[in-house]
């Protein structure tokens, strides 16, 4: 497999990986803030704010994780293992650091965290598989 680094692009983008993921949040919160706003004012815009951010962040981590994982010889159960805990454990440390930090309704930020990180996952997994699926048609 090659190198899914900061550098890594595909034939439909001349975009990394990073910077997609990035332009997807963007779009999906600007996209979710006038409803949010309609629903629950400026608390539900900070709630979407603060989970949208940290699914970003998280998912950007855990890309630059998978980036280093796959150059030595690890297994790829272990890779995807590995990665799949630390995402949860720097998911969980940064909605407790959140929850002691900011004043946020937690139920809120949850519930866009877990839109959030659903859709920038499946785009990273989409944009991480793109070289193989073109390798195989």
């Amino acid at each position: 497999m090659g190198s899914t680094f900061w550098s890594e692009r595909s034939r439909r983008s001349d975009a990394p990986i990073p910077l997609r993921l990035t332009l997807i949040a963007i779009g999906l919160g600007l996209l979710a803030a006038l409803p949010a706003y309609r629903l629950g004012g400026i608390d539900a815009l900070r709630s979407l704010a603060v989970g949208a951010g940290l699914s970003w962040l998280t998912v950007l981590a855990s890309f630059v994780g998978l980036s280093l994982a796959f150059r030595p010889r690890w297994s790829p159960a272990v890779i995807v293992l590995g990665g799949f805990v630390i995402r949860l454990m720097l998911l969980f440390g940064l909605l407790a650091m959140v929850a002691r930090l900011w004043v946020v309704n937690l139920a809120h930020v949850v519930l866009w965290l877990v839109g959030f990180y659903v859709v920038l996952v499946v785009a990273e997994a989409v944009f991480l598989t793109a070289p193989e699926r073109r390798r195989e048609a």
